[in-house]
């Protein structure tokens, strides 16, 4: 072989093992806007999943609630073998007699069968008061569902806002470890020619050595940062995710308003009612043992017996169950019962000011990240024209390397609060949204009747 295909055959090795690590192509980078972010977070976020799972839970309850308003329907079926048949005895065992006849009362191996229906006619209301309070917290459930879908929604939203400002910090660092190259290239030019001391350069150095660390410490946050969206959207960890640059649409809300319509809208607010509800119609179902339970039972028996006249036998029996004393169980059972209706309704109380908390909460941090961005905007521009002329200063002889450093350092810092104060507003606008329950607007195709409220 020629040292020419030699060097070819190396070169199509290499370029095959940079394109084709391992034996297979690279995976592509996911794209994603935050509307398709929240579309993966609703389809395969576990704590959505198992919120589900609770509200199916909670719907089977229903329907083992609404059971004990329909008849109960029992079969059974079996055969007796003894080793000798029952029998009754006549004569032998009255004074006076001797001997006695007996005979057999049944067949010494036989089938028989019992096939019987029960219906509960009346318990003083205690199974329809458990058959709703099951409806009431199956209700409550899935309000519990939409709320654990608005808390995936807001994870998500912050998610992806600090993902694209860590991403912004990146930028921000790389273009002062930039500024800080050129003014190094500077200083040396100025260097050679004499019009500097060897102290301009090496804090140029300097300064170019901590940028270039903070932008290492940038690079990793930023990584940091995207791989805990991709776990929430249930991508892989280390998924090189690239997000569009987006804003959240919220339109302007007075406190007031939103304060409402928060009360009026928010799902964990609602379900903590339905509880209160569920809990009162445990309180009658509870009540209910104090008092009797009748039914009626109706059925056909069956036996093969050669003694009987009849085989088959049908009965309905009316009846009456009470228990009429406890031990003090049933009332114990009763105050508890009422107990935890307080206790409901004062968790229900503190819910309603933790929801105006939280309205109050974002509607402040829109108003100030507002000011930021309006007061960062200018100072950035303003940062840029000071270190332009200070770069000129110094080109001129007329400002120090001191005065470009710290320049290009308060410029830096300005911008870092200007994209800070940027991202801050759009997640502040997604925790309005959280907080008056509106969230959910931001993937409306979600809003189907099989996925809960």
């Amino acid at each position: 072989m020629t040292a020419r295909n030699l060097g070819l055959g190396l070169a199509l090795i290499l370029w095959g093992a940079s394109v084709f690590p391992g034996g297979t192509a690279e995976p592509p980078a996911p794209h994603l806007d935050l509307r398709e972010a929240l579309r993966l977070a609703f389809k395969a976020n576990p704590n959505l999943q198992i919120s589900r799972l609770q509200a199916l839970i909670a719907g089977e309850q229903v329907v083992r609630a609404r059971s004990g308003l329909l008849p109960q329907v029992k079969t059974q079926v079996g055969q007796t073998i003894y080793d000798d048949p029952l029998k009754f005895k006549i004569g032998g065992g009255l004074p006076g007699a001797s001997g006695g006849i007996s005979f057999p009362q049944t067949n010494r191996n036989f089938w028989s069968s019992q096939t019987s229906v029960n219906q509960l006619v009346f318990d003083f209301w205690g199974t329809p008061a458990k058959y709703m309070a099951a409806i009431k917290g199956h209700q409550a459930s899935l309000l519990d569902t939409a709320q654990t879908r608005d808390n995936v929604f807001l994870t998500v939203a912050q998610g992806y806002f600090k993902t694209l400002r860590a991403q912004k910090m990146v930028e921000v660092a790389k273009q002062n470890v930039f500024d800080l190259k050129e003014h190094l290239r500077i200083a040396q030019d100025q260097h050679q020619f004499g019009i500097v001391t060897f102290n301009d350069v090496l804090q140029a150095k300097v300064s170019l050595a901590d940028a270039q660390q903070n932008l290492i410490v940038a690079q990793t946050d930023f990584i940091d940062i995207r791989s805990s969206l991709n776990k929430v959207l249930m991508l892989p960890v280390s998924a090189p995710t690239v997000l569009k640059d987006e804003k959240v649409d919220l339109k302007a809300w007075a406190l007031g308003d939103a304060t409402d319509a928060a009360l009026k809208r928010r799902s964990d607010l609602k379900a903590s009612q339905e509880r209160i509800h569920a809990q009162e119609k445990q309180v009658v179902e509870t009540r209910a043992r104090l008092f009797p339970q009748f039914a009626v039972q109706a059925g056909h028996n069956y036996q093969v017996n050669n003694s009987l006249l009849h085989n088959h036998q049908w009965f309905v029996i009316f009846g009456m169950n009470w228990n009429i004393f406890s031990g003090l169980d049933t009332k114990a059972a009763i105050s508890q019962a009422r107990l935890k209706v307080q206790q409901l309704q004062e968790q229900h109380k503190d819910m309603n000011e933790q929801v105006q908390l939280d309205v109050q909460t974002a509607y402040l941090k829109i108003k100030e990240t507002v000011d930021r961005i309006r007061t960062t905007e200018t100072a950035v521009t303003q940062g840029e024209e000071n270190l332009r002329l200070n770069e000129e200063r110094y080109k001129e002889s007329v400002g120090t390397a001191t005065d470009v450093i710290d320049a290009d350092t308060l410029l830096t810092r300005t911008r870092v609060n200007y994209w800070t104060a940027v991202y801050d507003h759009q997640m502040a606008k997604a925790q309005m949204l959280w907080a008056i329950g509106g969230i959910n607007e931001l993937l409306p195709q979600e809003n189907q009747p099989r996925h809960g409220p």
